[in-house]
Formats: C-alpha cells, sequence, structure tokens
C-alpha cells in the first residue's frame, strides 16, 4: 500500500523557534543542527525540515506524540536531495521526500510503501 503525507508551514512562524534552543534540541538531531548551521541557521531551511517531519508523520498516520520528532531525520545527499532515514523499528521501504520553498511558504511530501 502507498502512503503520502504533505505539510506546508509559514516560514517566518520558526523566526523566534530557531532561537530556541529547547526546541531545536527536541526538534532536529546533531546532523540536522549541523545541517542547519552550515545553511547559516537559515529559517526557510528549518522551517522545510520541520514541514517534513510533519509529512512523514501524516504518511503514518500517526500525530506528533507517535515518536520523538529527533527520531525523523531529514538528510542530504551530496546533490542535496532530501531523504529520511527514521530510527525506529517501524518497518517502512521505498520513502521519497520532496521540500520545497516558496515566498512565505515551505511545503514537503512524502510518500513510501508498508
Amino acid at each position: 500500500m502507498i502512503h503520502n503525507g504533505i505539510d506546508i508551514v509559514k516560514i517566518d512562524r520558526f523566526d523566534k523557534l530557531k532561537d530556541n534552543k529547547k526546541f531545536m534540541d527536541n526538534t532536529f538531531n546533531i546532523n540536522e543542527l549541523k545541517y542547519i548551521h552550515s545553511r547559516n541557521n537559515d529559517t526557510a531551511t528549518i522551517a522545510g525540515l520541520y514541514a517534513a517531519k510533519e509529512a512523514f508523520l501524516k504518511a503514518l498516520k500517526k500525530g506528533i506524540e507517535f515518536c520523538p520528532l529527533k527520531d525523523i531525520e531529514i538528510s542530504h545527499s551530496s546533490n542535496n536531495a532530501p531523504s529520511i532515514i527514521f530510527h525506529n523499528d517501524f518497518d517502512i521501504d521505498n520513502i521519497s521526500l520532496s521540500i520545497s520553498h516558496d515566498g512565505e511558504y515551505a511545503i514537503a511530501m512524502v510518500s513510501f510503501i508498508k
């Protein structure tokens, strides 16, 4: 069965959150924090990563309480293509992720087969 999830966020919602250490540490793992730092703590980057985590949970048909958001790692390949690494025992194959930004919004879509 194919599962899909999509999430859209307003980028400026993360302007203050990016300075909230507790939020950042609870939401992003060390690899994601390094990536965010490499992008000069860009708010659009943070918003896109967050939208990807939410889209993944929606594809799972689970709420934010299902697992720590840090367990959903958004990784980037050498060509900057995003992917998801799920640090959980859930068996999921063929996860596809797309993140886009336009103006005031970031959007992410996730699909996988389970």
